[in-house]
């Protein structure tokens, strides 16, 4: 599987009183990579093409796995792994690494299509079947200079 990697501080806001990353966060630093892809694919952001297209993109199922701590001070990389899973829904694989690559969580989201103005199901638009083709390029491209959220 090929990722497409972002770097992210870790801060002190981030933790819980364990003194450790506070597990739903992680959930936001995998949507911060899916962020940063499109904006590496496309040259634009997300939200201006969910804005100009007008479809939504929920989503339907969500699972992450922790296997080690995440401390406030840490650099961590994000990574996202998109494919196909038929013409209205996509799967985002996520790994979590620290700087020596140990994975500290890994995780998907998968993410179904709908028109806004009836939540009605539709096929994904050609720019994010674009985003999702483009993906190996853009992380071929990166080398050791990882964009940060």
């Amino acid at each position: 599987m090929t990722f497409f990697w972002v770097a992210k501080k870790v801060h002190w806001s981030d933790s819980d009183a364990a003194g450790i990353a506070w597990f739903a966060h992680y959930f936001g630093w995998f949507e911060d990579a899916e962020e940063e892809l499109f904006a590496a694919t496309l040259g634009r952001s997300r939200q201006s093409l969910l804005d100009e297209i007008h479809f939504g993109m929920p989503r339907v199922d969500a699972s992450a796995r922790y296997h080690a701590p995440v401390r406030p001070g840490q650099t961590i990389r994000v990574g996202i792994a998109s494919t196909l899973e038929n013409p209205r829904r996509l799967r985002h694989d996520f790994e979590m690494r620290d700087e020596q690559g140990t994975l500290l969580a890994n995780g998907f989201v998968r993410v179904a299509c709908v028109d806004l103005a009836t939540f009605a199901p539709r096929d994904l638009p050609a720019e994010v079947v674009q985003v999702v083709n483009a993906l190996p390029r853009a992380a071929a491209r990166q080398g050791d200079a990882l964009p940060w959220v």
